[in-house]
């Protein structure tokens, strides 16, 4: 893992900047979610929008990339990724799997993964030993870490979005909800639920999320890397995540 990281960042030293933009250069197709607020999520009238949208645009645009930002279903962008079919996914927590089969540009963000329980619940977190015998909702073809995807002792119960998950988790239906923290609270307060759930306190993990790309897109990753050095050099990043936590 280490050596892509460095192979990538060598390669993206040598093109920094991005380069003037060819004439000739088709758009970069970039695949997100529609549906992860406050990350990326459709805004009627005006398209992609989110947190994670501004931050992989700021990039692009100092790659000099053009691009067209397509939003989907999470489990359908993951299979055109997987096919070949844009150039770049975001949002993906890093696995050793995922960096085997794709290149893997980032980490451009931190994320919380945290449990929901229902308000009502005695559940408690410090360990995955804490899990055994229970029902986890979780997000189809989402990682929630190696120890997590890795384990036996629990029962995960995937759904399409996060939102249906809660509503399993307020039905009965599950024990827990796994996924960020801040985009479950989102989806709850959009339901009407939160007051119906509450976090527990320890988080699963603090991930990071990267963009994934084909491993054929070289030069695309080099120019994309090149372009998240710079706006991690002079605050570029930092400055819209600083803006997300105050006004959303």
């Amino acid at each position: 893992m280490q050596r892509r990281d460095l192979l990538i960042a060598a390669m993206g030293m040598a093109l920094a900047g991005g380069g003037p933009v060819r004439a000739d250069e088709a758009p970069w197709i970039v695949f997100c979610a529609d549906d992860f607020p406050p990350f990326c999520w459709n805004m009627p009238g005006k398209g992609p929008a989110g947190l994670d949208v501004e931050l992989v645009s700021a990039m692009l645009e100092r790659a000099n990339a053009p691009h067209d930002i397509q939003q989907m279903a999470w489990g359908r962008a993951m299979a055109g990724l997987e096919q070949g079919r844009c150039d770049i996914l975001f949002g993906l927590v890093p696995s050793e799997q995922r960096f085997r089969d794709f290149l893997m540009v980032g980490p451009f963000r931190e994320g919380e993964i945290a449990f929901a329980v229902r308000a009502d619940s005695n559940i408690t977190f410090q360990t995955l030993d804490d899990l055994a015998g229970l029902t986890v909702g979780t997000t189809q073809r989402n990682h929630y870490g190696e120890a997590f995807d890795n384990a036996t002792h629990f029962t995960r119960d995937p759904a399409r979005n996060d939102q249906l998950s809660l509503l399993k988790l307020v039905a009965g239906r599950v024990d827990l909800v796994v996924g960020n923290r801040l985009a479950l609270a989102w989806k709850a307060k959009q339901e009407g639920i939160s007051d119906k759930i509450r976090f527990l306190p320890k988080p699963l993990l603090v991930s990071s999320h990267y963009m994934a790309l084909p491993r054929d897109r070289g030069e695309k990753a080099a120019r994309l890397e090149a372009a998240r050095q710079s706006l991690i050099r002079d605050g570029g990043l930092d400055a819209i995540i600083a803006r997300w936590r105050v006004t959303g």
